[in-house]
Protein backbone atom coordinates (compact mmCIF):
# COMPACT_ATOMS: atom_id res chain seq x y z
CA UNK A 1 0.00 0.00 0.00
CA UNK A 2 1.29 3.30 -1.02
CA UNK A 3 1.93 5.78 1.87
CA UNK A 4 -0.48 8.24 2.24
CA UNK A 5 0.57 11.86 2.20
CA UNK A 6 -0.61 14.43 5.11
CA UNK A 7 -1.90 17.93 4.46
CA UNK A 8 -1.31 20.38 7.28
CA UNK A 9 -2.34 24.03 7.62
CA UNK A 10 0.59 26.21 7.42
CA UNK A 11 -0.51 29.14 9.47
CA UNK A 12 1.27 27.23 12.23
CA UNK A 13 4.40 27.81 10.58
CA UNK A 14 3.73 31.30 9.63
CA UNK A 15 3.17 32.07 13.33
CA UNK A 16 5.76 30.12 14.05
CA UNK A 17 8.21 32.06 12.11
CA UNK A 18 6.24 35.63 13.09
CA UNK A 19 7.29 34.59 16.37
CA UNK A 20 11.10 33.60 16.34
CA UNK A 21 11.33 36.77 13.53
CA UNK A 22 10.15 39.14 16.62
CA UNK A 23 12.50 37.69 19.52
CA UNK A 24 15.51 37.62 17.12
CA UNK A 25 14.90 41.38 16.05
CA UNK A 26 14.75 41.90 20.01
CA UNK A 27 17.47 40.30 20.58
CA UNK A 28 19.72 41.91 17.95
CA UNK A 29 18.40 45.03 19.08
CA UNK A 30 19.16 44.52 22.80
CA UNK A 31 23.06 43.65 21.53
CA UNK A 32 23.40 46.35 19.38
CA UNK A 33 22.17 48.94 22.50
CA UNK A 34 24.79 47.22 24.61
CA UNK A 35 27.38 47.60 22.60
CA UNK A 36 27.24 51.32 23.19
CA UNK A 37 27.07 51.76 26.62
CA UNK A 38 30.33 53.67 26.96
CA UNK A 39 29.00 55.92 24.50
CA UNK A 40 26.09 57.79 25.24
CA UNK A 41 24.49 61.35 24.49
CA UNK A 42 25.62 62.46 27.43
CA UNK A 43 29.41 62.25 26.44
CA UNK A 44 28.21 64.68 23.38
CA UNK A 45 28.97 68.13 23.55
CA UNK A 46 25.73 69.72 25.11
CA UNK A 47 25.70 72.20 21.88
CA UNK A 48 27.72 72.80 18.96
CA UNK A 49 27.56 76.43 17.46
CA UNK A 50 27.58 77.27 14.16
CA UNK A 51 28.18 80.67 12.18
CA UNK A 52 24.50 80.45 11.85
CA UNK A 53 23.99 80.21 15.61
CA UNK A 54 26.30 83.29 16.37
CA UNK A 55 25.07 85.35 13.29
CA UNK A 56 21.44 84.74 15.18
CA UNK A 57 22.67 85.81 18.35
CA UNK A 58 24.66 89.11 17.00
CA UNK A 59 21.25 89.99 15.04
CA UNK A 60 19.38 89.44 18.24
CA UNK A 61 21.07 91.30 20.44
CA UNK A 62 21.27 94.51 18.51
CA UNK A 63 18.51 97.09 19.61
CA UNK A 64 15.92 96.88 17.09
CA UNK A 65 15.47 100.36 14.89
CA UNK A 66 12.19 102.39 16.09
CA UNK A 67 10.69 104.15 12.81
CA UNK A 68 7.62 106.40 12.87
CA UNK A 69 4.69 104.66 10.92
CA UNK A 70 3.83 106.68 8.13
CA UNK A 71 0.11 108.36 8.48
CA UNK A 72 -2.59 106.68 6.58
CA UNK A 73 -3.26 108.37 3.48
CA UNK A 74 -6.98 109.60 3.11
CA UNK A 75 -9.37 108.83 1.14
CA UNK A 76 -10.52 110.49 -2.15
CA UNK A 77 -14.29 112.32 -1.01
CA UNK A 78 -16.74 110.24 -2.70
CA UNK A 79 -19.81 112.34 -3.89
CA UNK A 80 -22.95 110.25 -2.63
CA UNK A 81 -25.65 110.53 -5.73
CA UNK A 82 -29.15 109.99 -4.37
CA UNK A 83 -30.56 107.19 -6.26
CA UNK A 84 -33.79 107.89 -8.06
CA UNK A 85 -37.07 106.98 -6.36
CA UNK A 86 -38.25 103.72 -8.24
CA UNK A 87 -41.80 103.94 -9.82
CA UNK A 88 -44.41 101.78 -8.41
CA UNK A 89 -45.51 99.28 -10.60
CA UNK A 90 -48.75 99.32 -11.89
CA UNK A 91 -51.29 96.96 -9.59
CA UNK A 92 -54.38 95.33 -10.95
CA UNK A 93 -57.20 95.60 -8.97
CA UNK A 94 -57.52 91.43 -9.08
CA UNK A 95 -54.34 90.99 -8.29
CA UNK A 96 -53.98 92.98 -4.80
CA UNK A 97 -57.43 91.26 -4.15
CA UNK A 98 -56.78 87.92 -4.72
CA UNK A 99 -52.96 88.35 -2.93
CA UNK A 100 -54.65 90.22 0.35
CA UNK A 101 -57.29 86.96 0.35
CA UNK A 102 -54.03 84.45 0.37
CA UNK A 103 -52.50 86.66 3.29
CA UNK A 104 -49.25 87.39 1.15
CA UNK A 105 -50.44 91.11 2.00
CA UNK A 106 -52.83 93.19 4.08
CA UNK A 107 -56.05 94.68 3.37
CA UNK A 108 -55.26 98.10 4.11
CA UNK A 109 -55.65 100.74 1.58
CA UNK A 110 -53.39 101.59 -1.08
CA UNK A 111 -50.94 104.45 -1.22
CA UNK A 112 -51.55 105.43 -4.65
CA UNK A 113 -54.81 103.77 -6.71
CA UNK A 114 -54.88 101.01 -8.39
CA UNK A 115 -56.18 100.22 -12.29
Amino acid sequence: MAKTERKSNPFGWILLGTLVGAIATAGVLLMASAMNVDRGYEDRPSEIRTAADDAATVAASRPTPVSAAPKPEQPAPVATVPAPAAAQPPVDAQMADDAAAAGMTSRAPAEQPTN
